[in-house]
């Protein structure tokens, strides 16, 4: 059963139980009131906020290199509860994402493929490198725990498991000292800002043995060095400029990937998105504090 599930049936019972009638005794002020809490994402209606992103005088326009995760030949990624390929979804998502971030004003934006394409991963470091980007983005969406097969619609079989959503970043402590800590800079910087958006960050129960969680951030996980090589990601431990992956959302979550179809979820993880690269990339104070053109 769905949570949206549960809380339709919680709400068929109160309002078919008995109605209290009011204390003829009591005064204004005894009179009980309920505060009803606003429910929590990825809740039907659970609340995002679309913040105002707020650029610092001297920001300038700084070049983001944004990759729609998966999409090399045979690289599909996961299938969605709605059987949708993590490849269809991370580019659609980063176009969007992309039209929004240029729109502001601040940023350059190259998207790592286009419709129709199979780029292998490093001809999209080779990319970002040449083109001088000054981050890499690279968005993708999870499959986390113990997934149940499902019909979305008569006769098309899917998985599903509903008890795992949230956002994380992630980024690799596979660098030196500089670097590491730009890395490190830019995933606290996105996930305090996807955090205070309203999107829920996932605790990481299913990266055991995968990724650290990082104790100064919720929702930030590290990948470590002393982890195998083949298990340590490309996009993460390859680039030479800070780089790191958001895992959007839980794919195999029912209500959670509905509403990454919505649009005020897209319009508040851009903004969201936004004031994280201001936040990690606003210059020092100083006069040699500049940004790319």
């Amino acid at each position: 059963m769905s949570r949206a599930t549960s809380l339709l049936g919680l709400w068929a019972a109160l309002i078919s139980g008995p109605v209290l009638a009011a204390d003829p005794a009591a005064t204004p002020s005894e009179t009980p009131s309920t505060v009803v809490a606003p429910p929590a994402w990825p809740a039907p209606g659970a609340p995002l906020t679309v913040a105002q992103v707020h650029f610092p005088e001297g920001f300038g326009k700084h070049r983001i290199y944004l990759d729609a995760g998966h999409g090399a030949e045979g690289n599909t990624g996961n299938k969605s509860v709605t059987c949708e390929d993590e490849e269809t979804f991370t580019l659609r998502v980063a176009e969007d994402l992309a039209r929004r971030l240029e729109a502001t004003g601040h940023f350059r934006v190259l998207l790592s493929r286009k419709p129709g394409e199979h780029v292998p991963y490093p001809s999209r470091i080779n990319a970002a490198r040449k083109w001088n980007a000054q981050v890499m983005l690279s968005l993708h969406s999870d499959a986390r725990g113990t997934a149940q097969p499902w019909e979305p619609t008569p006769g098309q079989q899917c998985y599903r498991q509903d008890a795992s959503p949230g956002f994380s970043v992630l980024w690799s402590e596979e660098a030196a000292a500089p670097l590491r800590a730009r890395r490190e800079l830019l995933a606290h910087a996105l996930a305090r800002s996807l955090g205070h958006a309203g999107f829920r960050s996932y605790d990481g129960a299913d990266y055991t043995g995968l990724y650290a969680a990082d104790a100064a951030q919720a929702g930030v996980f590290v990948a470590k060095v002393s982890e195998p090589t083949h298990r340590r990601i490309f996009v993460l431990r390859r680039p030479t400029i800070p780089s790191v992956i958001i895992e959007t959302h839980h794919a195999l979550d029912f209500e959670e990937a509905a509403r990454w179809r919505e649009e005020r979820t897209l319009e508040a993880f851009s903004a969201a998105v936004a004031q994280g690269l201001v936040d990690a990339l606003a210059p020092a104070p100083g006069p040699s504090a500049t940004a790319r053109p």
